[in-house]
């Protein structure tokens, strides 16, 4: 049985793919390609970032079922506002010892619900061996010793002093969490801070090779790659060479076999991207500034407590936002406020079992809701009343098409129903991104979030397999396929009750 190796290319994009390929600058991905299955528009999570998609990814199920709803989410059972490390000012406003526990700690011990099991959880059940090397969702059986440097431990108070987090057999966190081989991993400078300690491409690069040649190999390791990401929310117009330094890193772990086919003798190689970006224009006006738009209500301030004095919530997740009423303020005052700007692209939020969607600057709405007439290309059932052109759908046949936004039903569901609490989900049109107190900003730059294609469609790349994935492709499809190339075939992603 080969063993499976699942690169995640943060902000790999299929566009970019194809023109770095063109271009002879990627020539392992291209090998990749040659050799095996190539999708273009596999559809990923809502929203489009990180630590909800990770979630995704390893459990094989959307939010409204693993329980995380994005990157900056709010509480309410805590009154605290979640943030897994997204821009540097609002993690100082939050407290850094915070933002650090819930991105080492809680996302796995406390917020991915016990509920659904992670493809860690059911190889390792099924007597084998899983890896994870730099992801941020890893949730296993194994407790694993979080190891920070000094200044790290300083900057967080010595609140993780000695904690523990679980994850699989072989698990490397940068230099965090170190994995347990025979061989060290050479130092190098991709293990300091001014490379985030380890959490970069050629340090994950590094510990592949290191576990490999350990003679420690997983049956399944899922390895990931950021530093795409970072590159591209600066400077987009160099996406061919930002894409061609991931190849490299590719590069030297197919070199690291006697040839690249042997790599595939031996591994089934996935490549696949959590999300896509999208161009941000340069002016003021590509701002949406939503304390402007939420000014009748009282603001929560960052870093305060949570009081009845406050009307709202801003969660702002870059080119969409979480939106939560609070106090004696309703979801209705939240979306009439909204709704006045046309450069916001979607509003949604829900009403009972349903979903209701608007588009800024318009006060038509569609609803939807589970288990209606109509079925999707996914085979979900849905029931729909309103205007549909608010989310481009087509029906043929009584079979739902997406096209602007894919897999708009599930996706928007999957984030509003994460939470029992009310909430109201707003996405910037294209070239647009949110601003809040102190929000990262990338004017000129790329962003990411919504549920538009761009953010939304993914490459997909597979070589080695004994099957092809079946299209239309999901993100959340890829655990039971690896599961299947495993021969494992009891899928136990949700926990009996």
């Amino acid at each position: 049985m080969k063993k499976v190796i699942l690169f995640l290319i943060d902000s790999m994009m299929p566009d970019v793919l194809e023109r770095c390929i063109a271009a002879n600058q990627a020539p392992g991905m291209r090998f990749l390609l040659d050799e095996g299955q190539y999708i273009p528009d596999c559809v990923t999570v809502f929203p489009t970032m990180t630590a909800s998609i990770d979630c995704s990814l390893i459990s094989g199920v959307y939010p409204d079922r693993h329980k995380v709803p994005g990157l900056v989410w709010y509480d309410p059972r805590e009154k605290k506002m979640i943030n897994y490390i997204n821009g540097s000012m609002p993690v100082q406003r939050i407290g850094i010892a915070h933002c650090a526990r819930n991105v080492l700690f809680d996302l796995n011990e406390r917020h991915l619900s016990r509920e659904v099991k992670t493809i860690h959880e059911v190889l390792e059940e099924n007597k084998l061996v899983s890896g994870s090397i730099n992801v941020i969702a890893h949730r296993g059986h194994k407790q694993h010793k979080i190891d920070l440097p000094p200044a790290l431990e300083a900057l967080t108070g010595f609140q993780l002093k000695e904690k523990k987090v679980s994850g699989p057999t072989i698990m490397s966190l940068g230099t965090l969490v170190r994995p347990g081989i025979f061989r060290p991993i050479v130092w190098n400078f991709a293990q300091t801070a001014l490379d985030s300690y380890g959490i970069n491409d050629k340090h994950a690069i590094d510990v592949l090779i290191e576990v490999i040649k350990s003679g420690k190999q997983p049956h399944f390791t899922l390895v990931y790659l950021p530093d795409n990401d970072h590159k591209l929310h600066k400077s987009p117009q160099d996406a061919i060479q930002h894409l061609a330094d991931v190849d490299r890193q590719l590069v030297r772990f197919l070199d690291s076999y006697d040839s690249w086919e042997q790599v595939l003798e031996r591994n089934v190689i996935i490549l696949i991207s959590d999300h896509g970006q999208t161009l941000i224009g340069e002016s003021e006006e590509h701002n949406i500034h939503l304390e402007q738009l939420l000014f009748d209500l009282v603001i929560h301030r960052l870093g305060t407590d949570v009081t009845e004095a406050d009307d709202v919530i801003i969660c702002n997740n870059e080119r969409m936002s979480f939106l939560y009423p609070v106090g004696n303020c309703t979801t209705e005052k939240i979306v009439e406020a909204v709704s006045v700007d046309a450069r916001i692209d979607l509003i949604a939020w829900k009403e009972g079992s349903q979903v209701v969607v608007r588009r800024g600057g318009s006060r038509q709405e569609l609803r939807f809701w589970r288990d209606g007439e109509y079925r999707d290309i996914y085979q979900v059932s849905w029931g729909m009343r309103g205007e549909r052109d608010i989310l481009d759908i087509d029906v043929q046949a009584g079979q739902i098409h997406f096209d602007t936004y894919p897999d708009a039903f599930s996706r928007l569901y999957g984030a509003l129903f994460s939470q029992e609490a009310s909430v109201v989900a707003v996405t910037a049109a294209p070239g647009y991104q949110f601003i809040s107190e102190v929000s990262p900003s990338h004017l000129g730059g790329g962003s990411h979030g919504s549920l538009h294609k761009q953010d939304s469609l993914i490459p997909l790349v597979i070589a080695g397999a004994s099957q092809p994935f079946a299209v239309p492709a999901r993100l959340v499809d890829v655990k039971s396929f690896i599961l299947q190339e495993l021969q494992v075939f009891q899928d136990a992603t949700l926990v009996p009750l």
